[in-house]
């Protein structure tokens, strides 16, 4: 062929393949998500073809990232479309998490498929948020002017610059996203609708999502540097340590998290102080699995934080750290911090009431004066003692000379 030929040609299969890429390539839009009424229902629908006649459809419904157990359900066939209506009160699904669903369709004209998987996000519809991003946080708020975002944002990043301190190198986050609620009941209404029961704050670590409460007030911003970098700490440790953050003690996780706190609780000293005058502190072996959930649970809080500070003091960055991994690998409570600093979670806690409490203070003090005390009480009680045999003799005598006479 002739090359005068062969460009014209060229140009003509080029430009046809330009024109057919844009439509193979081009994605089916993504579908709207189903309408929902947060904490309510969820109404899931499959439209056939018209030429399909739909005889069952089954629905499966699950949360992308773990939380609940897959649902399952049977859809109700009418006019030739099926619809499953999800009851969110007796099956929950997270707030802010994403959902993945699908049908298995039983057709009467051909065999059973199931149709492509669906995804959308599950927000707290209730409300109409705001979003300020910064770094790997995406805040969003729906009472208040930019400013409540922006202070939220500044606590977020210095949490993350305190939690180096804690816990040494810590690599970027993945994007977290933090939802603040302008009051507390409806903070709770959200996570009660959503199956939890948590009150001031909340992190959802696999999600990398933070959920809390700052009404307006003076006390909004001391809440905020109080809250944020407590629950973003759990988010930390959960990417650091993956799975094997279930494995971290209760203790361990919320007292690193309140060590975290730009503004430390000056409630937790009281407290503690009260129960070492009561003798009523909490053995740190009782708070591995979990807090108590009576008032003690003020006192666990409280117990913690001061136990982790302590260990921070004591063996640093590096020591915390190598403590949590010793955890997240699976060791126990009592001897998983014996790899990392050499010593048992016991003779840990030990230390820590005589150096921090001073709950050993006084006992040392008499142990190592005991020999004196003796001799003391040797010295001073044998005059007494001989004191008064002699009165008692000299009475004695008097009796039986006033008998004679």
């Amino acid at each position: 062929m002739h090359h005068r030929m062969i460009f014209p040609l060229l140009f003509v299969a080029l430009l046809s393949l330009a024109l057919a890429l844009p439509a193979a390539a081009q994605e089916a839009p993504p579908a709207e998500p189903p309408p929902y009424t947060f904490g309510g229902s969820i109404t899931f629908t499959y439209l056939p073809p018209a030429d399909m006649t739909i005889t069952n459809a089954e629905i499966f419904i699950q949360e992308v990232e773990g939380g609940i157990e897959s649902i399952a359900g049977t859809a109700t066939i009418s006019e030739g479309q099926a619809t499953y209506i999800l009851d969110l009160n007796k099956n929950s699904l997270r707030a802010f998490s994403e959902v993945e669903y699908w049908f298995e369709i039983t057709p009467a004209e051909q065999a059973p498929f199931a149709t492509p998987h669906q995804r959308f996000f599950y927000e707290d519809n209730r409300f109409t948020w705001q979003t300020l991003e910064g770094g790997p946080f995406r805040v969003h708020w729906y009472e208040g002017d930019v400013s409540v975002g922006q202070n939220v944002l500044n606590a977020a990043q210095a949490g993350l610059e305190r939690a180096r301190l804690l816990l040494g190198p810590i690599p970027d986050p993945q994007i977290t996203n933090i939802y603040v609620y302008a009051s507390g009941q409806e903070l709770q209404s959200a996570l009660r609708l959503g199956g939890l029961t948590w009150v001031a704050g909340h992190a959802d670590p696999d999600l990398a999502l933070v959920m809390v409460s700052l009404p307006t007030g003076p006390d909004q911003k001391r809440e905020t540097e109080r809250q944020i970098p407590h629950e973003l700490m759990h988010i930390f440790m959960y990417q650091i340590t993956g799975d094997g953050y279930a494995y971290i003690p209760t203790w361990f996780k919320e007292g690193v998290a309140s060590a975290n706190e730009l503004r430390p609780n000056a409630d937790y000293y009281v407290i503690l102080n009260n129960a070492v005058g009561k003798d009523s502190l909490i053995p740190l072996i009782n708070l591995c699995q979990s807090f108590p959930k009576d008032a003690n649970v003020y006192l666990a809080y409280a117990e913690a934080d001061s136990f982790v500070r302590y260990l921070h003091q004591q063996y640093g960055a590096n020591g915390l750290s190598a403590m949590m991994t010793s955890y997240a690998g699976g060791a126990g409570c009592e001897v998983g911090s014996q790899p990392a600093v050499g010593s048992t979670l016991t003779q840990l806690e030990r230390s820590w009431q005589r150096e921090v409490l001073g709950q050993e203070v006084i006992l040392a003090a008499l142990e190592s004066l005991l020999p004196w005390l003796i001799l003391l009480a040797v010295v001073l009680v044998a005059p007494v003692i001989l004191t008064v045999a002699n009165l008692r003799s000299r009475k004695h005598q008097k009796e039986k000379a006033s008998l004679a006479a």
